[in-house]
């Protein structure tokens, strides 16, 4: 009992009266911003990303709407009617509750990335969780500081662990073993769970390239490509790479303006190089790249093609060399 006192009075000299989930969510959101960069692919990354995405938003809006503890009802007069303190859900309520919200959160907050504008990628999908998570925190706070103390809602981590000290001082020593052995299946459950999901696959890495044009509103398109140019006109297009290689990848875009013989055995006979340029992009992020040449060829089945290379290209690059390629057909005649 000595022991049990002690570690009660230890506890509550260490925790006093914060409101301990305000430092622990901001500890979680600023470790993800660190792991996600310096530790891609981890499993100290997968365990930090496990709670920003389906816990951590949930729960902090469910703080901002709920500040207050479970509701407690006394008896007041003997025609029992109840006088009522607090309002909010229990722990496991507010547990469940907040798995369920953040997992409906997440299309949610890709939906409004992609009407904004955004693209959604590591950077933009964290920012916007993390926005969620610290203004519902806030709010939350804020308005549970309003509140009596003793209708606060706290994480009852006192008293979870005053359970966990005394299971160990009662006489059933199998009980405490099994309390650990459920404890500690429930760690792994997740852990293994939240690694499969947010640990990329080696079979699902890869790159890709597309060729855009601009139409008259602005956007970038995958259509109106030219189909013929003259030898005094610039032409504008754009190409967009996208990495999904699980890492930080770096890539040279060769662009080259080919002439091809269709007479049996398809065969490049002339070529123009039309420029290269190199650029390393972070896993799941998209380099957009405007492109301007004027072509010096004249005649019929022109190619126009964009090789990517990870690394540096070759100096004869081809369809068969290159890690990924797209092209147009072109005609130019001359001025």
């Amino acid at each position: 009992m000595g022991s049990t006192s002690h570690n009660k009075s230890l506890l509550n000299r260490t925790l006093g009266e914060l409101s301990l989930d305000v430092p622990i969510v901001m500890t979680v959101v600023i470790m993800s911003y660190v792991f996600a960069y310096l530790q891609p692919g981890t499993l100290v990354r997968t365990m930090v990303g496990v709670p920003i995405l389906l816990f951590l938003p949930g729960y902090s809006l469910l703080l901002a709407l709920y500040p207050g503890k479970e509701e407690k009802h006394e008896r007041t007069s003997p025609d029992f009617r109840p006088t009522r303190r607090g309002s909010g859900v229990s722990v496991l309520e507010r547990l469940a509750l907040a798995f369920g919200m953040s997992i409906a959160l997440l299309p949610i907050a890709g939906l409004v990335l992609l009407w904004s504008g955004f693209e959604l990628n590591l950077t933009t999908v964290l920012s916007s969780l993390s926005a969620i998570i610290v203004v519902g925190i806030a709010v939350g706070e804020f308005r549970r500081l309003r509140l009596d103390p003793n209708d606060r809602f706290h994480i009852p981590l006192r008293y979870w662990y005053n359970e966990v000290t005394e299971s160990f001082n009662r006489p059933s020593k199998f009980d405490s073993v099994l309390n650990v052995a459920l404890a500690i299946a429930v760690v792994f459950a997740v852990a293994s769970v939240g690694y499969t999901v947010f640990t990329p696959s080696g079979g699902e890495a890869y790159s890709s390239i597309t060729l855009l044009t601009q139409d008259a509103s602005g956007e970038y398109v995958a259509s109106g490509y030219p189909s013929s140019l003259s030898t005094d006109e610039s032409t504008e297009l754009y190409v967009s790479v996208s990495n999904y290689e699980g890492e930080e990848t770096t890539y040279t875009l060769v662009a080259e303006l080919q002439r091809l013989n269709l007479d049996g055995e398809m065969a490049v006979v002339e070529r123009q190089q039309l420029g290269q340029r190199s650029e390393t992009i972070g896993d799941g992020e998209t380099w957009q790249t405007r492109h301007s040449f004027t072509p010096q060829l004249t005649g019929e089945n022109f190619r126009l093609t964009y090789f990517l290379y990870k690394g540096d290209a070759p100096e004869d690059p081809s369809v068969e060399t290159a890690y990924r390629s797209t092209y147009i057909w072109l005609s130019v005649s001359d001025a």
